[in-house]
C-alpha cells in the first residue's frame, strides 16, 4: 500500500484513540448513566478530557483535508518522493500535535508548530498531486 494511504490509515487510528480518550473523560465527568443515556445535556469535561475532544475535532478537520489530497494522488498513480515525505511529515506532526495538546503543553507555541508541521505535510502531498495531474 502507498505510504500516503498508510499515513491516512494511521491518522484514522489516531482519530479513534482521541475519540476514545474524550469519551472516557466524558463518562468520568458526567457518570455512566449519562454515558449510556441520550446525552441531552452536553458534557462538561475540562482538563485533559476537554483537550482530547478539541484535539480530535482538529484532527478530524485536518485528516479530511489530507485524505482529499492523498486519495486522488494514489488513484492517479502520482506518488513521488515529495508526497511520501509529506505523508510522513503529516502523520508524525499529527501524532505530536495530539500528544502535546492532550498533555496541555503550550511553551514556545509548540502545539501550533506541530499543527503547522501537519499542514506542511499535506501541502507537500497537494503539490505532488498537482504535479502528477499536469
Amino acid at each position: 500500500m502507498a505510504v500516503e494511504l498508510w499515513s491516512l490509515a494511521w491518522g484514522g487510528l489516531l482519530l479513534f484513540i482521541l475519540i476514545l480518550m474524550s469519551a472516557n473523560a466524558n463518562v468520568k465527568a458526567m457518570g455512566m448513566e449519562w454515558g449510556i443515556g441520550n446525552r441531552d445535556q452536553p458534557a462538561t469535561t475540562g482538563g485533559w478530557g476537554g483537550r482530547a475532544r478539541r484535539a480530535y475535532l482538529n484532527h478530524l478537520e485536518n485528516l479530511l483535508i489530507y485524505a482529499s489530497f492523498a486519495v486522488p494522488l494514489v488513484m492517479i498513480g502520482g506518488s513521488s518522493s515529495l508526497s511520501i515525505l509529506g505523508a510522513q511529515i503529516f502523520i508524525i506532526a499529527r501524532v505530536l500535535y495530539a500528544i502535546i495538546y492532550v498533555a496541555g503543553l503550550t511553551a514556545g507555541g509548540i502545539r501550533t508548530i506541530a499543527w503547522l508541521g501537519g499542514v506542511i505535510g499535506y501541502a507537500m502531498v497537494f503539490i505532488a498531486l498537482i504535479q502528477a495531474a499536469m
